[in-house]
């Protein structure tokens, strides 16, 4: 038989692994915004794990025995308020990010199509009699 482990427990591993999904956000839009992009994918990774770990964390908080005391229980409640707050302030860091990722991809085509103008205006051939082709 598996050992169930306690409600207040759960709210740590919870607040530890929403702080560190916050931690990684940071870490994300820093390397966004260093242009260090090759470190993005890994940060994704990591990320996608802290939210799997979230995920598992409210799962187990949802169906364990004692759930009612996550209201009843003042200081669980608050505990519950804060985790909250820091889910509030991760959703709101993700959407900065998101910004800033499309940002710099519009960044990026816009380059890109200066390039393309550029290299289209160098490749131009003329007729015999001076026109443009």
């Amino acid at each position: 038989m598996t050992e169930v482990a306690s409600v207040n427990q759960l709210l740590d591993d919870m607040a530890e692994s929403l702080d560190r999904l916050a931690l990684l956000q940071q870490r994300e839009l820093n390397a966004i915004v260093e242009r260090e992009h090759a470190d993005v994918p890994a940060i994704t990774s990591e990320k996608e794990k802290a939210l799997a770990e979230v995920t598992r964390l409210d799962t187990l908080l949802s169906e364990h025995p004692d759930k009612d005391t996550l209201k009843e229980d003042a200081q669980l409640a608050a505990a519950v308020e804060s985790i909250k707050q820091t889910l509030a302030n991760i959703q709101h860091q993700n959407q900065v990010n998101e910004r800033v990722v499309q940002s710099t991809l519009n960044s990026i085509d816009q380059l890109k199509q200066s390039i393309l103008q550029s290299a289209r205006k160098d490749s131009l051939t003329y007729n015999s009699k001076g026109k443009i082709r």
